[in-house]
């Protein structure tokens, strides 16, 4: 019977790595970029690349052009369309988008825009974006106890408080001032109990009440 798992079987051969060009689609560039830790846009607010991975979902993969208003790419993105338009503004400085026909509002169907990503300018990200990476693990690794060396952080922090147990504050040297007044209060009470004559007054007044 033959072994199904043999032990002298040869490692498989690993599979070619493929170049990252312009030629590739442009999600696979959006998202080896992002693999790699974000490069310069790793310092962009997050809403920037929330709108560049909504226009990557939806452009076209070979000519990385997509038709879109702002109110889609901001329902996408999960942002407002003041922050899309923000986010625009910011990759269209730096070289990476830009606007082939600017959309317009008509009556309430708004016309879409008409935005190309270039592929050029995200790849030319891609080579310091894995540098910092692999500056950020090495950084990482020389920590002592490398990185399960980090502080501790509960899922559930108010549930950890709830089911703690309680602090040992130390024992008491005796009753607190409100206790002491309150013992005193209840033996002066004791040692001097109401007369008869006073109930039945106390009761024929709160009965006289009643009836008003």
């Amino acid at each position: 019977m033959a072994e199904p798992y043999p032990i002298n079987a040869p490692a498989p051969i690993p599979a070619p790595t493929v170049r990252i060009n312009a030629r590739a689609s442009l999600w696979r560039i959006v998202d080896t970029l992002a693999a790699a830790g974000w490069g310069e846009l790793r310092a962009a607010p997050q809403s920037v690349r929330s709108y560049l991975l909504a226009l990557a979902r939806l452009a076209d993969a070979r000519t990385a052009v997509v038709e879109i208003t702002d109110a889609q790419a901001a329902e996408r993105a999960g942002v407002s369309t003041r922050t899309v338009l923000r986010a625009r503004h910011w990759l269209q400085d730096h070289g990476i988008v830009t606007m082939l026909r600017r959309g317009a509002r008509k009556g309430r169907v708004g016309v879409a825009s008409l935005i190309r990503i270039t592929k050029r300018s995200l790849i030319r990200l891609l080579p310091h974006a894995r540098r910092a990476k692999d500056a950020r693990a090495h950084a990482r690794a020389e920590r002592d106890g490398g990185a399960p060396n980090l502080t501790q952080r509960h899922p559930f922090p108010s549930l950890r408080r709830k089911t703690a147990a309680p602090r040992e504050r130390g024992a008491r040297r005796g009753p607190t001032p409100i206790q002491q007044q309150l013992t005193a209060e209840a033996a002066s009470a004791a040692a001097n109990p109401p007369r008869p004559e006073t109930l039945a007054t106390v009761r024929a007044m709160a009965g006289r009440r009643c009836c008003i």
